[in-house]
């Protein structure tokens, strides 16, 4: 009930808005000049320089999307092919922490150890910032920020203006999304800016269990790797401990570091309030330049490998979390044909969340997200978590068809170009959709 009714609310809101009068041309814009893709892998030197500069990127799956105001970009389309349809899975967009205990295990550290005179003056800084974090968050768990309203509202912007011929008054826009509001708000966000640009598109919106199926399915191997006592976690815990201990920066808070109950716990969730922050409109609390940038370095290393472990491709994990994708691949392909078939829309939207977006990349090897290896160290240098589903993360499958009936697509993940492993393109950026509909109808 409290689902249907958040999802009645942001539907009455997005029917009675005032449009900002948006205006498009009926055809398709110049494409800019193809952006390169990305560099995947990268040496150990290459990511600590990385993160340094950025250390926002060391939240992995917090980091705020990098795209908000920038031009996506497109390889040339090849002559004589128009657009037809397009094919969408969005992760939510900025939200604040899932958890409460990171706020409340952090404050009350800090707090026992200043009772204890243990807090150096940057300890009681810290304190107090994290103190002011707890505030903020306090009833606020999982919630959507403004931020992230505002993010899917660009990406539909620019979709819109990249493409709308595909945007059509009177036009029915399907959409459907996971059952968890910060979805079903970033859902919304995203229809209204599209009907913003054109009042009379109709979005036609989902929440519902049935579609749960595919939007956010769990196989029963892929909750058994993150359930109960499974021989995996005790050795990824040791690697962490060591990789959390965060000495340097611990020596900077405390005064005696030895003296904190579970030191390398304590770091890592007062790493999570410093990663999160930056999805958060008007807190302004930056607690990243109190981290070492090695230690910085070590949190994310830890992180992003446990999220390889149980979503992508690891050897050690038999890339169980890929194989439960499937369903969703199925979803896109069916109503591709559908859609290119005219039975169904013109544009299909789904939203849901980090995990099943990283699982789908790697299941349909895409570079980047489909990497084959174990263990920590190698995980880090070929598979990074900020570049494939940040905040808002969006694959697009944009298809083209010409005169002679060749139906193509380009694909792209953060609208950005990306490339499958084992597929020829057809053009530079494209591939022929016959072949890329059998390329990933073997995954299934």
């Amino acid at each position: 009930m409290k689902y249907q009714k958040i999802l009645s609310a942001v539907i009455l809101s997005t029917a009675i808005m005032i449009p900002f009068g948006i205006e498009a041309k009926k055809k398709i814009q110049k494409p800019a000049a193809p952006a390169k893709t990305v560099s995947w892998e990268k040496t150990d030197d290459q990511m600590r320089a990385e993160l340094a500069a950025t250390p926002e990127k060391s939240g992995g799956i917090f980091y705020a999307y990098p795209y908000l105001n920038t031009p996506d970009s497109m390889a040339a389309v090849p002559a004589g092919f128009e657009p037809v349809y397009i094919s969408h899975y969005g992760r939510h967009g900025s939200r604040w922490h899932t958890n409460k205990e990171i706020y409340n295990g952090s404050y009350n550290t800090l707090l026992k150890q200043q009772k204890e005179g243990n807090l150096t003056s940057m300890g009681e800084e810290v304190l107090k910032l994290v103190e002011i974090c707890k505030e903020n968050a306090m009833g606020h768990e999982g919630e959507l920020t403004g931020l992230g309203s505002r993010q899917h509202k660009a990406i539909a912007n620019r979709m819109y203006r990249r493409f709308p011929t595909l945007f059509k008054s009177g036009d029915t826009i399907m959409a459907r999304c996971s059952l968890e509001p910060r979805c079903i708000i970033s859902m919304s966000a995203f229809s209204e800016a599209l009907k913003e640009n054109d009042p009379k598109l109709v979005v036609d919106r989902h929440s519902t269990p049935s579609d749960q199926s595919f939007i956010r399915y769990h196989s029963p191997e892929a909750k058994k790797l993150n359930a109960g006592p499974e021989p995996w976690k005790s050795a990824y815990q040791h690697v962490c401990d060591s990789l959390y201990a965060c000495k340097t920066t611990a020596a900077k808070l405390f005064k005696d570091p030895s003296k904190v109950k579970k030191l390398p716990d304590f770091m890592y969730r007062l790493h999570n309030i410093a990663i999160v922050n930056q999805n958060i409109d008007n807190l302004n609390v930056d607690l990243l330049p109190y981290f070492d940038k090695e230690d910085i370095y070590n949190l994310w290393k830890g992180q992003d490998h446990k999220l390889y472990f149980r979503h992508g491709k690891c050897i050690d994990s038999e890339g169980k979390g890929p194989e439960s994708s499937r369903s969703l691949l199925k979803d896109i392909l069916d109503r591709a044909d559908e859609g290119l078939a005219g039975k169904r829309t013109a544009v299909d939207l789904r939203f849901g969340h980090d995990v099943y977006l990283l699982r789908l990349l790697a299941l349909m090897d895409v570079k980047g997200a489909n990497a084959s290896t174990r263990g920590v160290d190698n995980s880090s240098r070929v598979w990074q978590s900020q570049n494939l589903t940040p905040m808002a993360a969006n694959l697009q499958i944009i298809f083209f068809r010409n005169n002679s009936g060749e139906t193509i697509a380009t694909i792209r993940l953060n609208e950005r170009p990306v490339e499958l492993d084992g597929l020829r393109e057809y053009a530079p950026g494209y591939y022929s959709w016959p072949a890329l509909r059998e390329f990933l109808t073997k995954k299934l």
